[in-house]
């Protein structure tokens, strides 16, 4: 298996992982913090997979794509803070998630955010 190699990933986010719904509302575990990534702020037409979303099933604009390994695979509905530190920093949802394990090539998670 082919790695993407961390030094192709310039970027940190934080991940806060869903944990569930309860009474209380949604809830998330601990955030994983300055897990390595590449950010690209551009927009993209993408299907809403997050099941606690009123479009979900439904196409949504994103307006974040990041790429991270596949050891940080993340569902949809997880919150990601990108920008940490800057100016444009913000924290969104994940709408859908991407795994891409190839023989031969890079293998990693594809995210695109709210």
């Amino acid at each position: 298996m082919a790695r993407l190699r961390t030094r192709h990933l310039p970027h940190c986010i934080n991940i806060e992982r869903l944990a569930g719904e309860g009474a209380e509302g949604v809830t998330y575990d601990e955030p994983d913090i300055l897990v390595p990534a590449y950010i690209e702020m551009k927009s993209k037409l993408v299907v809403d997979r997050r099941s606690t979303s009123d479009t979900a099933g439904q196409e949504v604009a994103a307006s974040t794509f990041v790429v991270v390994h596949l050891v940080d695979d993340t569902l949809p509905g997880a919150r990601v803070t990108v920008w940490q530190g800057t100016p444009r920093e913000r924290t969104s949802e994940v709408i859908t998630s991407e795994y891409f394990d190839y023989k031969g090539t890079p293998s990693h998670v594809e995210l695109w955010l709210e």
